[in-house]
């Protein structure tokens, strides 16, 4: 009996997520199945912030921080202090764990976000050639808010830093089998080849932090899974710091060289080399 139906449980044919094949009248075993619908639930996951932002954006309110980026917040239930009211509040409302968790890495007092950066000459007529032949700012989302979606547990963070995207999705709770992080960081202003080395650089960070790593082009997706909420936590607060450190750094990609340079300066905590 089992060799009979193992045929249609046990195979796993859908293996890349960006095949042409991976498509559900692909899909000959339940294994595949739950392949692809996991896969899809994720992916789907990184889209709830505009989804929601969208549809019902006066829910949202807004966080009262100096920050480099203006971020407004929807209640899922948890995220902030029942006392919160109105439409703005402060860094102390907040008591979602992930939230606050990332906030502090955006926070960060050693990362110099608020000086220009000594972008080079080619750097600037790189981002110069992109925009007179690229999409207008407005399709690129310039200057849109940045919505977290967030729970006493539960994050996600959509970011439109200039011209890049970043997504995090997250849950950190008491259970390490529920507990995990993705990341996905697509775009920039620069040329592509710019724009390519500075995802490879959020890369090699994601992978040094643990992270299972995949990379296409300048889009890039990352998962952390099953750590405690401790490590999830020192992880966002990381992703929080690498969120600020990645703004305009496409423009700072001359070289190759610069991906390992930059790499070993975050890690090193040498955040002047971002400023």
């Amino acid at each position: 009996m089992v060799e009979c139906i193992s045929p249609y449980v046990c195979p796993l044919r859908l293996i890349d997520p960006a095949s042409e094949d991976f498509r559900p009248e692909r899909c000959r075993s339940i294994h595949d199945v739950t392949r692809f619908v996991h896969e899809k639930t994720f992916a789907e996951m990184f889209h709830i912030g505009d989804d929601v932002k969208n549809s019902d954006e006066a829910a949202a309110v807004k966080l009262r921080a100096r920050l480099p980026i203006d971020i407004y917040i929807f209640d899922l239930g948890g995220a902030l202090r029942s006392e919160a009211a109105g439409r703005d509040v402060q860094l102390t409302d907040v008591e979602s764990v992930p939230l606050r968790a990332f906030i502090m890495g955006l926070n960060d007092p050693a990362i110099r976000w608020d000086r220009p950066r000594p972008v080079s000459l080619g750097g600037f007529l790189s981002v110069l050639g992109e925009s007179m032949v690229g999409p207008p700012p407005s399709k690129h989302g310039l200057g849109r808010r940045s919505f977290a979606m967030a729970s006493d547990t539960y994050l996600n963070f959509s970011t439109r830093a200039g011209y890049h995207f970043s997504t995090v999705d997250t849950y950190c709770g008491r259970s390490i089998n529920k507990n995990y992080v993705q990341l996905r960081f697509s775009g920039g202003a620069a040329a592509k080849d710019r724009r390519v080395r500075r995802v490879r650089f959020v890369a090699k960070v994601m992978t040094r932090l643990g992270f299972d790593v995949k990379t296409r082009g300048d889009l890039m997706a990352a998962r952390l899974a099953k750590y405690p909420r401790e490590d999830i936590e020192s992880t966002l607060r990381r992703l929080g710091q690498l969120t600020v450190c990645t703004r305009q750094l496409d423009m700072l990609m001359d070289s190759d060289d610069h991906v390992e340079a930059f790499t070993d300066a975050f890690f090193a905590g040498d955040f002047e080399r971002f400023a």
